[in-house]
């Protein structure tokens, strides 16, 4: 071979290994990314839970876990199985006060946990529950109010006590009755809660992720 032809086929591949190597470079991160599957943001996860959580029992700090009951896909393939474990904790906790105030529970959903797969965090918030509660637009959950059985406590033994006035004084003992029996109702109401918010294992709740979720495809073992 002459030198006018290797100098030239040099020249080749130089050329060639200009566009290839910075190719290959570029090509890298995506190689990287197909080590975890990606679930977009406001996906939304169906959980069971595992424990009793209640204003009453619980503190702000205690844990719990619940289970994924429907599995979540993309296309045809399942990426989150049913099974799956989601763990949180209690953030906040409000008993509700006397004669006015609700029960008031925040759960943190923190971590899920993917058979075979190793532990990921997660931010999700919560979005729907099948207890007697209500849920506010930061993912928090309210008890129901307690008014209209606290105002039956106190009308109550008001009526009661105008029927006995009425009985031994006429309508001057009525009115003297009706005072004492509210007295007694209103008493009742001040020393005692409302409804302290409960719910039970086996309650099903929804989940939102307020961000995406990248799970690792290698196991964890």
């Amino acid at each position: 071979m002459d030198s006018c032809k290797l100098t030239t086929m040099k020249q080749f591949c130089k050329v060639i290994l200009g566009i290839v190597l910075p190719l290959g470079l570029a090509l890298q991160p995506v190689c990287r990314a197909e080590d975890a599957i990606v679930v977009s943001e406001g996906t939304r996860l169906k959980l069971q839970l595992n424990e009793n959580l209640s204003t009453k029992e619980n503190q702000e700090g205690d844990s719990f876990t619940a289970y994924v009951i429907e599995s979540v896909y993309q296309g045809d393939q399942v990426v989150i199985p049913k099974a799956s474990m989601v763990s949180g904790s209690i953030s906040r906790i409000t008993r509700p006060g006397r004669f006015k105030g609700k029960a008031v529970m925040h759960l943190l959903f923190q971590y899920i946990q993917i058979p075979g797969r190793e532990k990921v965090s997660i931010l999700a918030s919560l979005v729907r529950i099948d207890a007697d509660a209500d849920i506010d637009a930061e993912g928090r959950l309210g008890g129901k109010g307690s008014t209209q059985k606290d105002l039956g406590k106190v009308i109550a033994p008001g009526l009661a006590g105008a029927g006995v006035g009425t009985i031994a004084g006429g309508g001057k003992g009525a009115g003297i009755g009706a005072g004492v029996g509210t007295g007694i109702g209103l008493a009742n109401v001040f020393w005692t809660r409302g409804e302290d918010l409960e719910l039970h294992r086996g309650s099903t709740v929804d989940i939102s992720l307020e961000q995406a979720l990248k799970i690792p495809v290698k196991s964890s073992r």
